[in-house]
């Protein structure tokens, strides 16, 4: 835990809307429940009031920080995943020295227990990020990359979040990723990932593929690795049916019931505990 401590600082990037407060919302309680650490929260939000979740969480003891938008490309399209680079630039204004690598987390993210993190640049495996597609060569030469070097470490690269990046190479990263957002067109979802391979390759930099994480693709799965990626959902439960401000309210009371030791389970047995948690602040 003092390694933990002291090295790394977990940082989650949301947006100021119903539907990512809620989850930041969880994000928070499952980091200071199951590893007694406070993230940085840095919620995009164009300069409107904070929804009523974020201030909860942060009467709650976490470090939450406002952040421009940075959904709007250079050529002026509207790609929501781009904050994530945004936020990136923001938390390595907000590390220091002593904290040598920032954890960059998505808000549908738990956790379920005690983690060792990589003591170098990784990324989470996903085997749908690939490099071979023609956009994905298309932006790495619009960015002066040789399509060799990109090849010599794509198998590297299919990688995503939680992200370790050493606080020292944060800002040249989230610079170079911002640009490698922009070089796409067209751009879809999951490109932000392909772009931060770019963004890589282009620094010179390596990656270390790492494999701790469970998601809800099979919710029904036995919980068998240290965090759960909830991205994807079914008719029992899915994250889309908590969009609005309305449907968010409903989130904190589960009718789902789901067979103990599973990712399910996990999900809603942490979603009741953050709703008691979070009951002791109002």
């Amino acid at each position: 835990m003092a390694r933990l401590a002291r090295r790394y600082r977990i940082v989650v990037s949301a947006e100021n809307s119903p539907y990512l407060a809620w989850q930041a919302k969880l994000f928070y309680f499952s980091c200071v429940s199951r590893l007694n650490r406070s993230p940085i929260v840095i919620v995009h939000d164009c300069g409107s009031k904070w929804r009523r979740d974020f201030q909860e969480i942060a009467d709650a003891g976490a470090i939450v920080r406002r952040a421009p938008s940075y959904r709007i490309t250079s050529n002026g399209d509207d790609y929501p995943p781009r904050n994530t680079a945004g936020t990136l630039l923001h938390a390595a204004e907000l590390c220091s020295a002593k904290d040598e690598f920032i954890v960059l987390c998505d808000p549908d993210m738990i956790f379920v227990g005690q983690l060792d993190f990589s003591e170098s640049l990784s990324g989470e495996y996903y085997g749908y990020v690939k490099y071979d597609r023609k956009p994905v060569r298309g932006a790495a030469k619009e960015i002066g990359i040789r399509l060799e070097m990109l090849d010599r470490q794509k198998e590297e690269l299919c990688c995503g979040v939680p992200y370790v990046i050493p606080v020292a190479a944060a800002k040249p990263l989230a610079d170079a990723w911002l640009q490698a957002i922009d070089a796409f067109s067209p751009r879809h979802w999951e490109d932000q990932m392909h772009a931060f391979g770019l963004a890589v390759v282009k620094l010179g930099l390596r990656v270390t593929l790492t494999h701790i994480m469970n998601h809800n693709y099979w919710p029904d799965a036995m919980v068998d690795r240290d965090v759960i990626h909830y991205a994807y959902g079914d008719k029992t439960w899915n994250k889309r049916s908590y969009f609005t401000t309305r449907q968010a309210r409903k989130v904190w009371s589960p009718a789902a019931a789901a067979q103990q030791g599973t990712i399910l389970a996990e999900l809603l047995s942490q979603i009741r505990e953050a709703r008691d948690f979070y009951s002791r602040f109002h």
